[in-house]
């Protein structure tokens, strides 16, 4: 989507947010995360970021944004304990390492001058029920609307679109 010379099918939306568990990880030894993660490095974690990494380099999500990680890794918590880590998954045809990862994203795209300030990212510590951690995003966005414009009486009905804020 929104890439190319195809037709930009994101541009239909005033504001378009994709968000979810987007699976991308971290380009790190675990011992490297976990050290990143004590110190509160999280630009040293955002700069080997997968889905960082793709949109930099235009290949996934062109044009969205995102609000700075500002919070430890969201994913391959313990159950019940948003203090510790596991990264290794027992399976049946044998052990995985997944590295604590921000798997859960909120990404922002905005029609052409049309404006979205994002006014809070993060992850609630409370919530420990998964090996992922919820996170949430709000915004302040531009809103287009139709109006009445007393000194146009042509178009359609009289309405007019305007730029509410």
């Amino acid at each position: 989507m929104g890439q190319g010379d195809t037709f930009d099918l994101t541009l239909a939306f005033h504001h378009l947010f994709w968000f979810g568990d987007l699976n991308y990880r971290i380009n790190l030894d675990i011992t490297e995360i976990i050290k990143s993660v004590m110190e509160e490095d999280w630009k040293n974690l955002m700069a080997n970021d997968q889905l960082l990494l793709q949109i930099k380099r235009e290949n996934v999500f062109y044009t969205f944004g995102e609000e700075e990680l500002s919070f430890p890794p969201t994913y391959r918590y313990k159950r019940g304990d948003r203090s510790t880590y596991i990264w290794i998954k027992e399976k049946r045809t044998g052990n995985r390492t997944n590295v604590p990862s921000w798997c859960d994203r909120v990404l922002c795209k905005s029609y052409p001058e049309l404006t979205s300030c994002n006014t809070a990212y993060g992850c609630p510590e409370e919530i420990c029920s998964s090996d992922h951690s919820p996170v949430f995003a709000t915004y302040d966005v531009d809103v287009l609307s139709q109006t009445l414009s007393p000194t146009n009486t042509e178009g359609i009905d009289g309405v007019q679109p305007s730029l509410l804020k």
